[in-house]
């Protein structure tokens, strides 16, 4: 997502998590039903982060594989992914080559360049190998997107290192895949000056490659470029196909498929693409456009999270804002076998969802869609979170509008217990883990957790919640250097 306005938030006390949502009197039992109060109840130290060195203060998404019981952590910081064993709640290395990493000021979130930064997010992918043929190999593939508008790709049975190892010693299997025009010139890109002469005026390019999401049917991702000054665009990948090359003069690897640009000029339209201007498709199949109307359609504040819906066999992908107003908003439907948009539901004030700017999506039973509401991109909003039914014939109905929680980076279904989690790091009084019961759809609670606590995934089968923090006294005996924190029902 592109951030226009970035809050600083303190660091709250490390007081225990079962206080309730503000005071204990605030919380007999908070949304009804059990409370769902939550409590740390292990940290994890984060390969490389050292108090004497380099402490872990910087990561955007976290993801985990519930066969492998992994997780993966995008760790900015040291430029890698950080790899945690969830059985035992125990590190186990690091997956790493060639990651940009945080581009300046790392500690402080406000000064951070978020848009050419990375590594941004993960996804993991069956062990398809070279010529498009599936390995036997038990941990597959981790497609991992980057700060300079690229997508790199790690066989995890091999390119996974020790915690303990040297930085000579990483690899990385297959391809360097670019979805969009790298950077050429930080301090040209930084400054809003081209001193440097880029090409078409632009040393941006397109900035980060930044949220991805899986279709295990069909064997594609998506993965979203939302910063770049020429507009936003998704960019639509068959992971059978690791390797990538590149074929004739076409900028774009094989593996790409199409790209979905942001831009209003018509969902059947295939012209006007141009990889010299954005992205690396030419007019043809692989050129698509999303929405019919520029001046009310195109997405004017970037791109959020993304999520296949195996029911309906499509991606669903979150638009922040649509048109001049900021109020308005989308979930674009995609279909990843024919590349074409499907559906458009919009989030406004004419269905009630004004100000949602989601930035995270969750997809719970029946069909039910949790949008973790952003709130605060360009102009506030109070915190909300909302349900929408995504079913072939909900159209996008809102189900149920939360206020108590809102705010959010990234939101998680868990199966294990059927609950959503939300990271709401800018909620007016700090930074909470948002607790929603999805099979009714009801707010249970907010935990408080501090800092910039952004990320969050779960285990089903431990129901252990993992969320990454910057040195925090949360993290115990890690707390000069960060940690993931674990939290689990006491």
């Amino acid at each position: 997502m592109k951030t226009t306005t970035l809050l600083a938030l303190g660091m709250l006390s490390s007081a225990a998590l079962s206080i309730g949502c503000n005071t204990a009197a605030d919380c007999p039992t908070c949304g009804t039903t059990q409370n769902g109060t939550v409590a740390v109840i292990n940290a994890m130290e984060v390969p490389q982060a050292s108090p004497y060195g380099k402490p872990f203060a910087v990561w955007d998404l976290v993801n985990h594989d519930p066969i492998n019981r992994r997780l993966y952590v995008t760790d900015r910081s040291h430029a890698a992914i950080a790899v945690f064993d969830t059985v035992n709640d125990q590190p186990i290395g690091q997956v790493k080559k060639g990651f940009v990493g945080s581009v300046c000021c790392e500690p402080d979130r406000a000064s951070n360049f978020n848009e050419l930064s990375g590594p941004n997010g993960t996804v993991i992918t069956p062990s398809y190998g070279a010529g498009k043929t599936l390995e036997n190999r038990p941990l597959g593939n981790l497609w991992v997107t980057d700060g300079d508008a690229t997508l790199k790709v790690f066989n995890l049975d091999a390119d996974t290192v020790p915690v303990h190892h040297n930085d000579g010693s990483t690899t990385r299997s297959f391809a360097v895949v670019a979805v969009g025009l790298p950077v050429t010139n930080i301090d040209d890109c930084l400054r809003g000056t081209n001193l440097s002469n880029a090409p078409n005026g632009n040393p941006c390019g397109d900035m980060r490659a930044d949220e991805p999401s899986f279709d295990a049917d069909h064997n594609r991702l998506i993965v979203t470029n939302g910063d770049g000054p020429n507009g936003a665009f998704v960019t639509l990948v068959d992971t059978t196909d690791p390797m990538c090359p590149t074929i004739g003069a076409s900028s774009s690897g094989r593996c790409v498929v199409a790209q979905f640009f942001f831009d209003g000029k018509g969902d059947a339209s295939t012209a006007g693409c141009d990889p010299t201007v954005s992205g690396v498709v030419t007019p043809g199949p692989k050129c698509r456009h999303v929405g019919n109307n520029p001046d009310t359609d195109a997405a004017t504040n970037g791109l959020g999270g993304s999520i296949y819906n195996p029911v309906t066999k499509k991606f669903l992908q979150s638009v922040p804002q649509v048109g001049a107003n900021p109020e308005d908003s989308e979930i674009t439907e995609i279909d990843p076998v024919t590349a074409t948009v499907t559906n458009h539901y919009r989030l406004n004030r004419g269905n009630g969802a004004a100000g949602c700017q989601p930035a995270s999506l969750a997809l719970g039973p029946n069909q039910n869609l949790l949008v973790g509401c952003a709130n605060r991109e360009g102009q506030a909003f109070a915190p909300s979170t909302f349900v929408i039914d995504v079913s072939a014939t909900g159209g996008g109905k809102v189900l149920k509008a939360i206020y108590e929680v809102g705010r959010v980076d990234q939101v998680w279904y868990n199966p294990g217990d059927k609950r959503f989690y939300l990271g709401a790091r800018d909620m007016g009084n700090g930074s909470y883990l948002g607790i929603i019961d999805a099979t009714n759809n009801m707010w249970l609670y907010n935990a408080p957790t501090g800092g910039n606590a952004h990320g969050v995934a779960v285990d089903p089968i431990n129901n252990h919640i993992y969320i990454p923090f910057a040195p925090n006294a949360r993290c115990g005996k890690f707390s000069a250097e960060g940690c993931i924190a674990v939290f689990a029902a006491p």
